[in-house]
């Protein structure tokens, strides 16, 4: 692996523990919001933290396929 894919790599495993950290923060307000009864106002944090899941789960999962078109078994 070349020193440039590995950065390119590197960086986006930050940016999906960035996009993890930011889902984190959305279900503690969701949490929040829910102690307080503010239905409406929990659901789209929830929603917003799902979003930022699935944005991370798909950059992993590109991340797995570079990792299985380089591997050999």
């Amino acid at each position: 692996m070349t020193t440039d894919l590995r950065e390119a790599s590197a960086s986006e495993y930050e940016r999906v523990a960035e996009e993890l950290e930011t889902a984190a923060r959305h279900c503690r307000t969701a949490a929040q919001h829910l102690r307080d009864g503010e239905i409406p106002r929990l659901a789209a944090h929830a929603w917003a933290a799902f979003g930022h899941i699935r944005t991370a789960d798909a950059a992993l999962a590109e991340q797995a396929q570079i990792h299985a078109e380089r591997s050999r078994p």
